[in-house]
C-alpha cells in the first residue's frame, strides 16, 4: 500500500488568489488531486450525522500528477548563512556550555562543519557527544574520543583545541555547580589525530551535523550557550580559563566566531558579534526565551536580562517546515463562494485531505455572519500524538485507546513532528507548532473533534439555509477588526482554545461595535498564544498556572515570538467570563450529558431563543457520546466577570464522575451547601446584551454541535441554535436591561 502526505502553503486565501500544494507519494507512480468544497465531515449515517458532503470543483490542478517521495527532515539546528571561512585555519579553540537533556545512539554534534565531499570521504570537524555523552571530536574521518564525560542535564563548559598541523587535540571540561554547594570540577584530555586534516570550507553547524543532502545528523539534544571559536592552539591554563569565563563576557582572546544567543531571542536569527559576519540561522525553532547557566531566579522574564537567557534548546524532532517543495498550486476563482475547501489525495490504496479556506474577494461581504475558523487551536494541536500514547489516556476517556487508520500514519511518520502537548524525546514540553507540514488530523473525516467536528456547524447552516462567509483565526489576528467589519453575526468553532492578543483585541473591538457573538463550544479563549513574526501559522505556547502536565521548566513562561507572558487569559486578567459570559470549569471523555432548562429561559429577553422549544431537557441526544453537554465544558461565574446581567438559560447536570478529574477549583468537586442549586460541574447556556447594541450566546460546550444535526435537524438544539442566527442577523439593536443601565 502506498502512503499519501500533503500541505498547503496557506490555511486561508481570497477567492481569486491561489495555494501551492505540497505532497509526497510513497508506493506509487501518480496520484489523483480532486479540489473539492466541504459542506459535511465524513461522521457517520443519517439521520443523526449529516452525510459527507464534498462537492467536486473544476479546477485546473484536478486530474493526476507524477508521484515522488519528500523527505521528513526533523531536528533544530544552527548554520551559517555562508561558508565558515575556517578552510585557511591550522589550529582553533573552540568554547562553549552546554546541558545535554538526552544521549542517543545517534550521538550529537555540538560545533561541525564535518559533512561528506563529492566522493563521500569526511572533510571538516565536528565537536560532539557520543550515545554515553563522551565528549569526541572528528577530524575528516578520523574520532578521537576524550574519555571526558559530560553530564546529563547540568551546565558545564567546555574548551576544545584542535591543531590540524600537528593533528594534537586537547580538551578541558569543567562541572559548573550552578546552586550546588559544590566546586567547579575541570577535568583534562589530550590526544592526536592525522596530521594536515582541513577544518572544512562549509557552513558550519550547531547542534547537529550534515548530511550529503543537506538533511540533519548526529542531532544534539539539550541547551547551548555562548559558543565561540579562535585562531590558535590553548594550553591547559588557557583553557581552564575559557571555561571559567562566563557567557556574558568577552572571551579573553582574539575571537574567529562568536554567536550570542542572548541576542534576538525573538527571532530565528543568531548575530555573530565577533565582527567577522559569520551570523547564523535556527532552523526548525530550537526553543528560545530558556534559561542559561547564568540563570538565579532573580529574573523569571528573558527580557528583563537577557544575558540569563543565552541558551538555545535544540531537539532532535522539532519540526515546524517540512520545506517540500511544490506539486501543483490551485488557483482559485474570484467568483468561488466563501467557504471550506480541500484537495483530495488519492492513489496507492490511500487518501490524504488537504483542507484551507476561501475567504470573499477583498471589500466583499457574501453573507451577514462569518464562521471564525479556529486555526490558531488547530495549529496548537496539530499531529497530536499524546491522545495515542500517554499513559492517563484510558483514565480520562474511561476506556481502552482506539486509534484509526490516520493515528497509525501518525504513528508510523515520527518525522512529522508533534502538537504543544507532545514532550519532546528528551521529555521536554513543546513550545512551538504549526501546520507548514502534513497535519494527519487537520481533515474532514475519521474522529470527530476539531475541523472535522466544526464542520458539523457548517453542515448545519447549510441545513437551514443561512449562508456564511468563512474567516480564520490567522486573518484576525494580521488584520484585527478589520476582518470582522461588515458582519453582524461571527459564530465560533466548536473548540476556539487559543487567542493571540490582536485575536482577542479584534474581537472585542467588534463586539464594541455593535457585534453578535454565537459561541458554540467549550474551553474557548483560554490559552494565551504568540504567532511567530516571520513564520504564518506558527504558534507558540507556554502553559503556565494550570496544566501541569505541559507547564514549562522554571524560569522559561515568557513568550519568546511576542515577548508576553504564557499562561491562560484568565491569568492576564482577560478570562473568557468577560467575552462569553462563561469559562472552562473541567472535561470528561466517557459520556456527555444533556442541559435542564432553568427559570431564565422564561424572560422576555430570551423568547427569541426558545421560540418553539418547551422541552426541560435540552440535548439529551447527539451523536457524541449522547448528549449536547460534554468533552470540555464552560460554567457562567460573575467572581470571574460573566457580566450580572447576563441570563443562564440551562445548565447540565449529572455529569460522570471523570469530569472530576480536572476542575478550577478543588471545592467544585465538594457536595454544595444548597441541594436545590446546579452542579458546580456543569456547563451553562448564556445570553447577554452588550450595550452597544449587540449580544452574545454561549453554550459551554464542545459537545453542543454533535446535537445539532441528530435526527435530521429536528430537535431543540438546532432550533436554539438557529433562532438565535436568525435574530443575530437582523439588523434590530439589541437593548440592555433596565436593570444593567441602573435604572
Amino acid at each position: 500500500m502506498g502512503t499519501l502526505l500533503a500541505y498547503a502553503s496557506a490555511r486561508s486565501l481570497r477567492a481569486g488568489e491561489r495555494v501551492a500544494i505540497k505532497v509526497s507519494a510513497e508506493g506509487m507512480v501518480r496520484y489523483r488531486a480532486e479540489v473539492v468544497r466541504l459542506f459535511a465531515p465524513d461522521a457517520g449515517p443519517p439521520p443523526h450525522m449529516p452525510r459527507f458532503r464534498a462537492d467536486p470543483v473544476a479546477c485546473l490542478a484536478n486530474g493526476t500528477h507524477p508521484a515522488r517521495m519528500q523527505p521528513l527532515r526533523p531536528g533544530s539546528y544552527m548554520e551559517t548563512e555562508g561558508s565558515a571561512g575556517l578552510d585557511g585555519a591550522t589550529a582553533l579553540v573552540a568554547t562553549l556550555r552546554l546541558f545535554p537533556t538526552l544521549f542517543t545512539a545517534e550521538s550529537g554534534a555540538l560545533i561541525s562543519t564535518l559533512s561528506p565531499d563529492e566522493t563521500g570521504e569526511m572533510t571538516g570537524f565536528e565537536i560532539g557527544l557520543s550515545a554515553e555523552g563522551e565528549l569526541v571530536v572528528c577530524l575528516g574521518a578520523h574520532v578521537w574520543h576524550s574519555s571526558l564525560s559530560v553530564p546529563l542535564k547540568r551546565w558545564s563548559a567546555l574548551a576544545v583545541s584542535i591543531d590540524a598541523d600537528t593533528g594534537r587535540i586537547a580538551a578541558t571540561m569543567a562541572s559548573l555547580p550552578g546552586r550546588r554547594l559544590e566546586p567547579a570540577r575541570f577535568a583534562d584530555a589530550e590526544g592526536k589525530a592525522a596530521r594536515g586534516l582541513a577544518f572544512g570550507s562549509g557552513r558550519l553547524r550547531i547542534g547537529a551535523g550534515r548530511a550529503a543532502d543537506g538533511a540533519p545528523v548526529r542531532r544534539y539534544n539539550g541547551k547551548i550557550e555562548r559558543p565561540r571559536l579562535a585562531a590558535g592552539s590553548a594550553d591547559s591554563d588557557m583553557r581552564h580559563t575559557l571555561c571559567a569565563v562566563p557567557p556574558d563576557a568577552a572571551a579573553p582572546c582574539a575571537v574567529l566566531a562568536d554567536w550570542d544567543f542572548s541576542r534576538g531571542i525573538e527571532g530565528e536569527g543568531v548575530e555573530d558579534v565577533s565582527g567577522h559576519g559569520r551570523h547564523g540561522t535556527l532552523h526548525q525553532m530550537p526553543a528560545r526565551g530558556v534559561t542559561g547557566s547564568l540563570w538565579d531566579t532573580s529574573a523569571i522574564d528573558w527580557r528583563a536580562k537577557p544575558s540569563h537567557y543565552g541558551a538555545v534548546h535544540f531537539h532532535d524532532d522539532d519540526m515546524i517546515d517540512a520545506g517540500w517543495e511544490d506539486d501543483f498550486v490551485v488557483e482559485t476563482g474570484a467568483d468561488w463562494p466563501s467557504g471550506c475547501y480541500a484537495v483530495r489525495l488519492t492513489g496507492g490504496g490511500d487518501a490524504f485531505f488537504v483542507p484551507f479556506i476561501v475567504r470573499p474577494p477583498q471589500g466583499v461581504r457574501s453573507a451577514d455572519a462569518v464562521f471564525l475558523v479556529p486555526t490558531c487551536t488547530y495549529s496548537a494541536y496539530a499531529n497530536l500524538r499524546v491522545r495515542l500514547t500517554g499513559q492517563w489516556n484510558e483514565l480520562v476517556q474511561g476506556r481502552l485507546t482506539v486509534l484509526d487508520s490516520t493515528d497509525l500514519k501518525l504513528l508510523s511518520h515520527p518525522g512529522l513532528g508533534l502538537s504543544t502537548y507532545d514532550a519532546h524525546s528528551d521529555g521536554s514540553v513543546v513550545l512551538y507548532s504549526g501546520m507548514d507540514r502534513p497535519v494527519t488530523n487537520f481533515r474532514p473525516n475519521g474522529r470527530i473533534y476539531k475541523f472535522c467536528q466544526d464542520l458539523l456547524i457548517v453542515a448545519w447552516a447549510d441545513a437551514v439555509g443561512i449562508d456564511l462567509d468563512m474567516v480564520t483565526d490567522e486573518d484576525l489576528h494580521a488584520e484585527g477588526r478589520a476582518a470582522l467589519d461588515g458582519y453582524r453575526t461571527l459564530i465560533t468553532g466548536s473548540h476556539p482554545e487559543y487567542w493571540s492578543t490582536p485575536m482577542l483585541d479584534g474581537l472585542d473591538d467588534w463586539l464594541r461595535d455593535g457585534g453578535r457573538m454565537m459561541y458554540l463550544g467549550g474551553n474557548g479563549f483560554f490559552w494565551r498564544t504568540g504567532y511567530h513574526p516571520s513564520r504564518p501559522g506558527v504558534v507558540e505556547v507556554r502553559r503556565v498556572g494550570m496544566e501541569q502536565l505541559w507547564s514549562p521548566t522554571p524560569g522559561e513562561s515568557v513568550l519568546n515570538s511576542v515577548a508576553e507572558p504564557g499562561g491562560t487569559w484568565q491569568h492576564a486578567g482577560r478570562g473568557p467570563n468577560v467575552i462569553a459570559g462563561v469559562g472552562f470549569i473541567t472535561q470528561g471523555f466517557d459520556a456527555n450529558s444533556y442541559y435542564r432548562r432553568r427559570p431564565d429561559a422564561d424572560d422576555p429577553r430570551a423568547a427569541f431563543i426558545f421560540e418553539g422549544v418547551q422541552d426541560a431537557l435540552i440535548g439529551d441526544f447527539g451523536a457524541l457520546m449522547g448528549g449536547a453537554a460534554g468533552y470540555e465544558i464552560d460554567r457562567h461565574d460573575p467572581e470571574l466577570g460573566s457580566p450580572d446581567h447576563a441570563l443562564v438559560l440551562a445548565s447540565s447536570e449529572r455529569h460522570s464522575n471523570l469530569y472530576n478529574l480536572m476542575v478550577g477549583s478543588v471545592v467544585d468537586v465538594l457536595p454544595g451547601l444548597d441541594e436545590n442549586a446546579p452542579d458546580a460541574l456543569r456547563a451553562d447556556m448564556v445570553f447577554f446584551e452588550t450595550g452597544f447594541g449587540g449580544a452574545v450566546f454561549s453554550v459551554g460546550s464542545i459537545a453542543w454541535c454533535g446535537s445539532l444535526s441528530f435526527d435530521g435537524y429536528d430537535n431543540n438544539v438546532a432550533r436554539i441554535t438557529t433562532n438565535v442566527l436568525r435574530r443575530f442577523n437582523d439588523a434590530e439593536p439589541f437593548e440592555m436591561p433596565a436593570s444593567a443601565r441602573g435604572a
